[in-house]
């Protein structure tokens, strides 16, 4: 192997696990949000919420802003969209220092 093709095989290895931990990172940060979400509507059950909000990031990262809009909206709660993505910025520091420390 040419040390061309090592270097290439090193950054696509390289990119392959930055993306696994921004997966986990972000994951994780909708776990946090979906709680705290849930706490301020006043659902039930916060780790059902948290999963179901887990769901829509599926579909996208603005899906979760829509959802949670949606979910605030319904239960009358007035939260500004700024207040829900300064949220959702924290939690993700939150979230990646929480799985760089291992946790």
């Amino acid at each position: 192997m040419t040390a061309i093709r090592k270097r290439a095989v090193a950054h696509e290895n390289q990119f392959a696990r930055d993306q696994e931990l921004l997966f986990k990172t972000e994951a994780r940060r909708n776990a946090l949000i979906g709680l705290w979400a849930a706490s301020v509507i006043g659902a039930g059950d916060g780790e059902a919420y948290a999963k179901e909000l887990a769901m829509t990031a599926v579909e996208g990262e603005h899906k979760v802003l829509e959802r949670l809009r949606h979910d605030f909206d319904a239960a009358g709660v007035a939260v500004l969209d700024t207040d829900i993505q300064d949220r959702m910025v924290s939690m993700l520091r939150t979230a990646a220092e929480d799985l760089y420390k291992g946790r």
